[in-house]
């Protein structure tokens, strides 16, 4: 207490000064219109800019919740892209859908993601209480990521595309030529398709989409362009270097696809005739 008493005394003059100009400043702000626009015109501006920091600071730590919003909007887009025969990049394709859609898409974060080793994996945060099973693929907007692997409750573990084990399904857009999308565990920006015959129309800049037979993914996403197609085996085939549409190297939000269909297709592709 006698600390402020000191204070007081020691700063009398100053702040009698500035109380008596706040007064004046008062006085002549309410008795003088010009003055009392431009003080509110500055106050104003103040305050605006106050309230937009922070509105700013409310939305960045908004953003995850935004996110995620966006992400399940993008899903249910990606469902009625879906139903009407649409690729899901968004371009026109042939293949169009039964009675209804052998699909459903579970937008998904993604909380782990390797990519520097020769077999990578990436992991979501939802699992099994999303009804999120092994072997569902999984898409970013931009192309493929991978396969699921494992799922306890809440988490699922990915086989990323980037991964010495993984071999998708694909083809080149356009035609019914297909192979087999491998990573050979080099640059994270391409894959290589494999078991393509020589005498296919391959070159550099066609498009590789997810093929028509795959279990997987629907068909006709778009995967990547063509690098380079060299013959191997003696001439007998090329293997085609694909430069991936996805960065893989940075994920944030990805889609799985479960289709209701496949237990079904791979039971049939597993009868046998009886003789």
């Amino acid at each position: 207490m006698q600390h402020i008493i000191n204070f007081l005394i020691k700063y009398r003059n100053l702040l009698l000064y500035l109380f008596l100009l706040t007064v004046a400043t008062v006085f002549t702000i309410q008795s003088h219109n010009y003055h009392r626009t431009t003080f509110i015109h500055s106050t104003g501006n103040v305050t605006g800019s106050i309230l937009e920091t922070r509105t700013g600071i409310y939305d960045y730590f908004d953003l995850g919740v935004e996110n995620e919003k966006l992400a399940l909007e993008n899903a249910r887009l990606r469902m009625k892209l879906l139903a009407t025969g649409d690729t899901l990049l968004g371009e026109d394709t042939n293949f169009i859908f039964a009675d209804s859609i052998p699909y459903t898409i579970t937008p998904a974060r993604v909380i782990n993601n390797g990519y520097a080793d020769l077999d990578n994996f990436i992991t979501l945060d939802i699992g099994s209480e999303q009804e999120i099973n092994s072997d569902m693929g999984v898409i970013s907007s931009n192309g493929i990521v991978g396969v699921v692997d494992v799922v306890n409750s809440d988490y699922a573990r990915v086989i990323s595309v980037l991964n010495s084990d993984i071999s998708l399904n694909a083809q080149i857009k356009g035609t019914n030529t297909i192979g087999s999308l491998i990573w050979d565990g080099k640059d994270p920006y391409y894959m290589n398709l494999i078991d393509v015959p020589r005498l296919a129309a391959v070159s550099k800049g066609d498009t590789i989409i997810t093929g028509q037979y795959s279990t997987t993914f629907p068909p006709d996403i778009e995967i990547g362009v063509v690098e380079d197609a060299v013959l191997v085996e003696n001439g007998s085939r090329y293997q085609v270097s694909v430069r991936l549409f996805n960065d893989m190297t940075d994920l944030g939000y990805v889609y799985v696809i479960k289709n209701r269909d496949r237990e079904i297709i791979q039971s049939l592709d597993t009868l046998t005739v009886n003789e």
